[in-house]
């Protein structure tokens, strides 16, 4: 699942074509996903932000990627 969100970040240039590119690959089942991501963007611009990074949303997804990694690895232990 990671590899594919991390293309889809790398071809969309916003945060909200990023939630748009998304929702289109996983409807339905992930339609109320899309919905929840609409609104915490209109609340919040930044919300897919890491303060002090200039990457922007690709910083957030390769972060994001990264922890889950750790995660994963830390269950196999």
């Amino acid at each position: 699942m990671f590899p594919f969100l991390d293309h889809v970040i790398a071809v969309s240039p916003s945060p909200g074509q990023f939630a748009e590119s998304l929702a289109v690959c996983m409807e339905p089942p992930f339609g109320n996903l899309y919905e929840a991501l609409m609104e915490q963007l209109a609340e919040d611009p930044d919300v897919f932000r890491i303060p002090g990074d200039e990457t922007g949303a690709v910083g957030f997804g390769e972060q994001w990627m990264r922890a889950m990694a750790e995660l994963k690895e830390a269950g196999r232990r």
